[in-house]
């Protein structure tokens, strides 16, 4: 077995991630995890009066557990940073069929500050980091999420010859995963990736969360009130405002989890729901 570091990481986790931008941790979730975050999807999409108003949109219900993994915030402290925010989270259920959208990111967009990756002083630091938790059992001509491996760190703009999802016209550098259900796959948004069209006559089920550090954020916040009362104090920890110290004050606030969890009164970011 690999040794971890002090991370949570192994060596060759991290290897894997600098190298080709994505990491795969297989079964991280249990059998009964899954299947109740699944039945919630199926909910969700035909019958979400069966559940109840905190349950019918991510990150609720069955799926709040994902908000905070162990498994997965071990791999984000490292590659992003131990003051995160939870961007974004949203669930699909792809028949077969259907598609999620063209290749996009990758090249020199390494620089914007919100996307970027790079490497420095012994650790990576990578922008926003998507996770997709898969749910069910994924083979690697599935047609699940897809990468150009290495894109992350490009520095020159993506080649039209590398831009193709279409038959006999894909790079030879275009790849995807397989992993059993209730995996986790991590990748950098600076890598370029695509959800091509999926090949099974079995649903795709997956939730896709959008991690970044504290200090930004790009998406609108679009996590329901009745959602995010629900959730544990240490949960909506995730979603606290993007700022990391108030110089106004003396000594400076930090906007820190143990201040967040000691203070009743500071603000989760609820002003981007309208």
């Amino acid at each position: 077995m690999a040794e971890k570091t002090m991370s949570g990481m192994t060596d060759e986790e991290k290897f894997r991630f600098d190298l080709t931008g994505f990491l795969v941790r297989p079964a991280i979730l249990t059998p009964d995890e899954t299947a109740g975050i699944i039945d919630q999807i199926d909910r969700i999409h035909d019958d979400p009066e069966s559940l109840a108003p905190e349950e019918r949109s991510m990150p609720g219900g069955a799926a709040s557990l994902l908000i905070d993994h162990p498994r997965i915030i071990e791999v984000l402290h490292e590659i992003i940073g131990p003051e995160l925010r939870l961007e974004g989270s949203y669930c699909i259920r792809r028949e077969k069929g259907q598609q999620h959208g063209e290749l996009h990111g990758g090249g020199p967009n390494q620089i914007d500050p919100i996307f970027g990756y790079r490497f420095q002083n012994g650790r990576i630091h990578a922008g926003m980091v998507r996770v997709v938790f898969e749910l069910t059992a994924v083979g690697k001509d599935d047609g699940a999420t897809h990468f150009i491996a290495g894109s992350h760190k490009a520095n020159f703009p993506m080649h039209p010859d590398h831009s193709s999802l279409g038959e006999g016209e894909r790079s030879e550098f275009l790849t995807s995963y397989e992993c059993p259900a209730g995996s986790a796959v991590f990748f950098t948004e600076n890598l370029c990736h695509a959800g091509p069209v999926w090949q099974r006559d079995t649903p795709r089920y997956a939730v896709l969360n959008a991690y970044a550090h504290l200090a930004t954020h790009w998406h609108r916040l679009r996590v329901e009130p009745e959602v995010m009362r629900s959730l544990p104090r240490e949960k909506q920890a995730y979603f606290r405002e993007p700022w990391i110290a108030d110089f106004s004050t003396s000594p400076a606030t930090h906007n820190s989890v143990e201040r967040f969890l000691n203070n009743e009164e500071a603000p989760i970011d609820t002003d981007r729901q309208a």
